[in-house]
């Protein structure tokens, strides 16, 4: 096709994802080619999170703990090529607590002509990979897929590593997250949009620590858990009030958790509601007297199951179960939790739609979406609007596909990729 009859912005398009798919393709099969003829792949059992000596009680949040370089699959090719720093660094947990936390800067080598001044940066909150502390995205991002067939059976898909990438090809730096944990059990904070706002907020502080222009451009980018912790942090600047961005993506935000309970259970990712059920325990001592004893043998083992493995192995463990099965009363999750005032509380809490937004936002949903309700969405973009803010709201149409299989939530994600960024690069010009 005559190159004058192809638009700008498909060009831009298929460059991006040239640069995106072909280097992580080609990386991802080379390692796992490599590890399984190495016979290494026990070794590989992921690390640990990386351990700060003492507390970090007193250290001020956004401080960098420690720092080294780590490669990202995809990012060091010379059709998209970018350095990759694993860090640790401190930050808040939901209750005021500094902890330490734990993030990647990727920095971008592309040359581009599309910005004056500092290369921007986005600060990037991951939709859910799992919980269990080897599907964390600084680790996933490292290994792109990789399976374990003895149980516990579990998967590990980096499936946010073509989103990170297709941004660092279009001229970006990214910092991304990974969430926050208790510092005593090592269970992660899930769906607590405070503890995520706040960590994606001090990973920036802690880029700018790394080499970062504390002038370069700050757009944010979240969807589903990721879309929850932005639209907090975009409502909320007074956590961090030198931490200025510019434009926001939010993406099918998780904001009545209540609801969300309800919406998943029954799906193929109901193993979800588990990891929200040890958030919740390990947010207060009060949740945790409250919830663990309304939990039967079944549903116990079912918690332990899933917190231990990432969104593949929760697949396995519980997809199309009822949380009904879990409890002694017989109740699903969403009722128990619409009966218990302690609970209650603690989901309001996360609500979003409080405050208007401190930057223009593209927030969007799917109308269809198996995972968050549309209803949801919607109501936070009312807010806002009604608040004053710079809010474009966008819905997906996308026929519905049957069986609550995730399809509807997560292929408009990377339908709407293109689209997205070229919004995010106008608003950072």
């Amino acid at each position: 096709m005559p190159s004058r009859l192809v638009s700008p912005r498909l060009r831009t398009v298929a460059s991006v994802l040239l640069r995106t798919v072909m280097p992580v393709t080609v990386d991802v099969v080379r390692s796992q080619v490599a590890r399984w003829m190495s016979g290494e792949r026990a070794a590989i059992r992921y690390p640990e999170r990386r351990r700060v000596p003492g507390s970090v009680a007193d250290t001020a949040p956004g401080s960098v703990l420690s720092a080294e370089p780590v490669q990202v699959l995809g990012a060091g090719s010379r059709l998209n090529p970018a350095t990759a720093t694993a860090f640790c660094y401190a930050t808040r947990d939901s209750s005021g607590r500094v902890i330490p936390a734990t993030g990647v800067l990727l920095r971008s080598r592309r040359l581009t002509a599309d910005h004056a001044g500092p290369r921007p940066l986005i600060a990037f909150a991951p939709s859910t990979q799992g919980v269990a502390r080897h599907c964390d995205p600084s680790v996933s991002c490292t290994v792109g897929l990789d399976l374990f067939l003895r149980p516990p059976v579990d998967c590990i898909i980096a499936y946010e590593l073509p989103v990170l990438l297709a941004l660092v090809a279009s001229g970006f730096h990214v910092v991304f997250i990974d969430y926050p944990r208790d510092e005593v059990t090592g269970v992660q904070y899930y769906g607590d949009n405070i503890a995520g706002g706040q960590a994606l907020a001090d990973a920036v502080r802690a880029a700018v620590g790394l080499g970062v222009s504390p002038r370069a451009p700050l757009g944010l980018w979240g969807f589903s858990q990721g879309g929850g912790a932005v639209g907090w942090l975009a409502e909320n600047p007074g956590y961090a009030p030198d931490v200025i961005p510019r434009a926001a993506v939010v993406g099918s935000p998780p904001s009545d958790l209540g609801a969300v309970l309800g919406h998943v259970d029954g799906g193929l990712i109901t193993g979800a509601l588990a990891y929200a059920v040890a958030g919740l325990m390990v947010s207060s001592d009060d949740l945790r007297r409250t919830l663990w004893p309304l939990f039967n043998d079944h549903g116990r083992a079912q918690i332990r199951a899933n917190t231990a493995t990432c969104a593949g192995g929760s697949i396995v463990t519980s997809a199309w179960a009822s949380t009904r099965r879990w409890t002694v009363s017989g109740l699903s999750l969403a009722e128990l939790a619409e009966s218990l005032p302690v609970v209650r509380r603690a989901l309001r809490r996360q609500l979003l739609g409080k405050r208007r937004p401190s930057c223009p936002v593209l927030l969007w949903g799917s109308a269809n979406d198996d995972v968050i309700p549309v209803g949801q969405v919607r109501e936070v973009a009312r807010h806002w609007a009604g608040a004053g803010g710079d809010v474009s709201y966008r819905e997906s149409v996308m026929p519905r596909f049957p069986g609550r299989t995730t399809l509807n939530h997560f292929l408009p994600y990377y339908l709407r990729l293109p689209r997205n960024i070229v919004w995010l690069l106008s608003a950072l010009r």
